[in-house]
């Protein structure tokens, strides 16, 4: 018996034309995220039969194709993201029972993980927009290059996407982390799909770290450039994971006895995080904003819970009026003053 046999597929109304119109609008926004995940065309092409009929890749036969690239097929995150229910009790057993296929490899099941992190984090600090050559587009995407937003000088040959996942961020990590004290997990691998060392049996586990890098207080410069893009936010950036409870719990779990960096530029990019956390002008804000909803449970944590005695110095003097910060609120920012907390960074 196959292990993906007697898969749900009621969830997909194949026969009905005006889901299946809907879907296939639905696909354009889709395939746009998905080349900016790099995504190739055979990858798009398999997600995409999974998104419009639930039909599941062949692990077996693709197990092969691409190793331990971005370009390789279904991921966690897209099974649940692309699956046409929303409902948790629906989505949490498939959550498992994908972690547990032993013919995918081990990549299929965790790159969701660190993907979740790019579209929640790393690209919502930076817009949530990605620059492409129009060239490029029409030959990757052509049935939408001619509608995507056109980049701002001197990118004049280049088009916008923006990178989303339509307000679910949130939900998906709550899917694929149910327990954010969990760094790694153990799953089966085959012959095929074996990565650290062959398994002694027809099928047998590995450990893996559920994310390639842990967090660490580092971190917190990429949340603090997500406060200093202007606004107003658009739905990428909007949907920025640390701004909820438990991603925010999970950053907390990862960092809580970690020092200050020694590097001291380094130290002055956290001191710069703490700083403008503590200073963001929540009053220009709306009340319940993603950046407000971020800075009030990111203050609270910062100060109610315990944390490295040198990590505890560099919050007391970032709230404290100590330190002086130059353009605190562009990318030129620099730590002037205490000596301990500035470096030599390059800002041009």
């Amino acid at each position: 018996m196959e292990y993906w046999e007697g898969f749900d597929t009621s969830h997909w109304k194949t026969t009905d034309k005006a889901w299946m119109a809907e879907r296939k609008q639905q696909w354009l926004e889709i395939e746009k995220l998905l080349y900016v995940l790099d995504k190739n065309k055979k990858a798009r092409s398999l997600i995409k039969q999974y998104f419009l009929k639930g039909q599941l890749p062949e692990w077996k036969k693709l197990h092969d194709w691409s190793q331990g690239s971005t370009t390789r097929h279904l991921d966690l995150l897209l099974f649940l993201y692309l699956h046409p229910s929303r409902d948790d009790a629906v989505l949490r057993p498939l959550r498992d029972q994908f972690m547990d296929n032993p013919h995918a490899r081990w990549d299929d099941r965790l790159i969701g993980f660190n993907t979740l992190w790019q579209i929640g984090l790393s690209e919502p600090a930076s817009g949530s927009l990605r620059m492409f050559r129009i060239a490029d587009l029409e030959k990757e995407l052509p049935q939408v290059a001619a509608s995507l937003a056109p980049a701002p000088e001197p990118f004049a040959d280049c088009r916008r996407i923006e990178v989303h996942t339509d307000g679910q961020n949130e939900r998906l990590f709550n899917l694929m982390w149910p327990d954010i004290t969990q760094q790694t997990v153990r799953l089966p691998v085959t012959r095929d799909t074996y990565c650290y060392r062959a398994p002694r049996y027809t099928m047998d586990y590995e450990e893996f770290p559920l994310r390639r890098h842990r967090f660490t207080l580092d971190t917190l410069w990429t949340m603090g450039q997500w406060l200093v893009w202007p606004a107003p936010l658009n739905r990428g950036s909007s949907d920025m994971l640390f701004q909820y409870e438990r991603p925010m719990d999970l950053w907390y779990h990862h960092c809580a006895q970690e020092d200050v960096p020694e590097d001291p530029v380094w130290r002055e990019l956290v001191m710069l995080a703490v700083y403008r956390i503590f200073h963001f002008d929540v009053d220009q804000e709306a009340l319940d904003s993603p950046r407000s909803r971020f800075v009030r449970r990111a203050q609270a944590l910062l100060t109610e819970r315990e944390f490295s005695a040198s990590f505890q110095a560099l919050i007391a003097a970032a709230r404290n009026g100590e330190v002086v910060v130059s353009e605190p609120w562009n990318n030129d920012a620099k730590v002037l003053a205490p000596a301990f907390y500035t470096s030599t960074r390059w800002t041009g």
